[in-house]
């Protein structure tokens, strides 16, 4: 099966250090790089609680926290920690000659 993705380019991987969080402009909306030992993890930047930018909380052990009402989300598969049950919503990643890039949607 061959899969019809739209990727787009949205940052150099230099610029996404190990342990780091930053907030990226894309034509999907504001999303949320995550470079997890290595794994880089793409996310919609806002809480599903209340919409709050992710990017303006808390990163550190694997979990994101929520800068409004700490909520917290495991960064490797976007899954609620507290409040369990909640989940983030994802995007594919690809690092093609050191440039990441993002497709909507879950891999």
């Amino acid at each position: 099966m061959t899969e019809d993705l739209s990727w787009i380019d949205v940052m150099d991987s230099n610029d996404l250090w190990i342990g780091e969080m930053v907030a990226v402009e894309s034509v999907f909306g504001p999303l949320l790089m995550i470079n997890i030992d290595g794994a880089v993890r793409a996310y919609e930047n806002r809480c599903p609680h209340m919409g709050a930018r992710l990017s303006d909380g808390e990163f550190a052990n694997g979990v994101i926290v929520c800068p409004n009402h700490r909520w917290e989300f495991c960064a490797h598969s976007g899954r609620g920690i507290n409040p369990a049950g909640k989940q983030l919503n994802p995007h594919r990643v690809r690092i093609v000659g050191g440039r990441i890039l993002v497709a909507s949607g879950q891999s």
